[in-house]
C-alpha cells in the first residue's frame, strides 16, 4: 500500500463529505494534468503535513535542546534538564509545541494544495513560450495542404520541439480518437482547460474561422505573423530588463564590494576593524547576491529562449 493509497483510506471518508468546499481544485487539477481525484490530493498532503511538522517540531526542540539546553516538556519528566512541578511552565510549554505544530501543519498543508496551480503557472509559462513557433509550424502545414486536425496530430507528436504545446495537442487526439468528438468539440474542450489564454484565443479564434467557412491555413498564417511580432516585443522588453539588472549587479556586487574589501583590508593594516566582517562579505554577501540575481535573470527570461 503506497502513501496515497493510505491517505485516502485514512482521510478520505472525511474529505468526501467536505468536497464542495475545495471544488476549486478541481480546475487546478486539470490545468496542471493531474489526474487525481480532490478526495486524494488532500488525504495525501494531510498524512505528509501531519508527518512532516512531526518530524520538523521534533527535529527542532533537539536542536533547542543542543543548542540552547532548552527542551519543552521534557525537562519535567528527565533528571538532566531538572525536575519540578511548574504547572504554568507545563502549559507554557505544551502549548508552545503544539502552536509550532498546528503552524508546520498549516504551512505544510497549505503548499501541498497550492502546488497544483503552481503547476498550472508553470506549464502557462511554458505554452506561452513555445506556442509562436507551434504556430508558425502549423501555418506552413495548413499552406502545403494538411487538414486541421493531421496538424494537431503531428503536433502532438512533436513534443522534443514543442514541449508542453504538443501535450495539450494530445488532449484533442485522445478526445477524437478515444472518447468519440468530433474535431471541433475536442477543441472546444481543449479550451475550457487549458492554462494559458494565448493558447485558448487561439483556439477560439480557429473555430470561429472554421465554423464560419474560412480558410484554416490564412488563419494560421496571420496569426504566425500576430504571435511572433508579439514573441518579438517580449524579447526586446527582456533585453532591456536584462541590461538594467546587469548594471544593478555591477554596481552592487562587483564595483561596491571591491571598494568595501579594500577599505576593510586598510582598516585592518592600522587594526582598526575585525577581519570577521571581511570574511561575511566575501564568502555570504557577494556568493549569496550572486545567487539572487541568478534565479532572478532566470524566472525573467522568456521561456521560449531558455
Amino acid at each position: 500500500m503506497n502513501t496515497g493509497t493510505m491517505a485516502l483510506t485514512l482521510f478520505g471518508s472525511y474529505y468526501r463529505r467536505k468536497r464542495p468546499r475545495f471544488s476549486f481544485l478541481t480546475n487546478d487539477l486539470i490545468k496542471a494534468r493531474r489526474y487525481i481525484t480532490i478526495e486524494r490530493l488532500l488525504s495525501t498532503a494531510t498524512l505528509h503535513s501531519l508527518v512532516l511538522s512531526f518530524v520538523g517540531v521534533t527535529m527542532v526542540l533537539a536542536a533547542a535542546a543542543v543548542l540552547f539546553n532548552y527542551a519543552p516538556i521534557w525537562r519535567y519528566v528527565f533528571p538532566g534538564y531538572g525536575l519540578g512541578t511548574d504547572l504554568p511552565g507545563i502549559l507554557a510549554d505544551i502549548a508552545l509545541v503544539v502552536f509550532f505544530t498546528l503552524l508546520c501543519f498549516s504551512v505544510l498543508f497549505l503548499l501541498f494544495i497550492l502546488y497544483p496551480r503552481v503547476k498550472g503557472w508553470e506549464r502557462k509559462g511554458k505554452i506561452d513560450g513555445n506556442l509562436p513557433y507551434a504556430i508558425s509550424w502549423m501555418s506552413f502545414m495548413a499552406t502545403i495542404g494538411v487538414i486541421p486536425y493531421m496538424i494537431f496530430k503531428k503536433l502532438a507528436e512533436a513534443e522534443e520541439f514543442f514541449g508542453e504545446v504538443s501535450q495539450e495537442a494530445k488532449l484533442v487526439v485522445k478526445d477524437v480518437e478515444l472518447l468519440g468528438y468530433d474535431f471541433i468539440g475536442a477543441l472546444h474542450n481543449l479550451a475550457s482547460v487549458t492554462p494559458s489564454r494565448r493558447l485558448r484565443a487561439f483556439i477560439q479564434g480557429a473555430v470561429t474561422n472554421s465554423l464560419s467557412g474560412g480558410e484554416m491555413g490564412t488563419y494560421f498564417m496571420g496569426k504566425s505573423q500576430e504571435a511572433m511580432e508579439e514573441n518579438r516585443k517580449i524579447f526586446t522588453d527582456f533585453i532591456s530588463t536584462l541590461g538594467m539588472i546587469s548594471e544593478v549587479y555591477i554596481i552592487g556586487l562587483v564595483a561596491a564590494p571591491i571598494f568595501i574589501i579594500v577599505m576593510l583590508a586598510a582598516m585592518m593594516m592600522l587594526r582598526g576593524t575585525s577581519p570577521a566582517i571581511l570574511m561575511v562579505i566575501i564568502y555570504g554577501v557577494i556568493p549569496m547576491g550572486s545567487l539572487m540575481f541568478l534565479l532572478l535573470t532566470d524566472s525573467l527570461t522568456p521561456e521560449g529562449i531558455k
